[in-house]
């Protein structure tokens, strides 16, 4: 196999267009998964701190 076929021909602009499309895409699914899972570990710290002032204050 030559060299030249290994490399992508990026002269046609619909495949460069294409795989930026599909890298952004990639990118914003990366952001939005991250905010999410930082927002999930947020509101259980939340929670677990909220919970555990209730059983301080229902203690005797």
């Amino acid at each position: 196999m030559d060299h030249q076929d290994q490399v992508q021909d990026w002269d046609d602009d619909s495949s460069y267009r294409s795989a930026l499309r599909r890298a952004r895409i990639t990118m914003a699914f990366a952001l939005v998964a991250t905010l999410l899972l930082l927002g999930g570990v947020a509101v259980a710290l939340f929670g677990v701190s909220l919970f555990l002032d209730l059983v301080d204050s229902l203690s005797p």
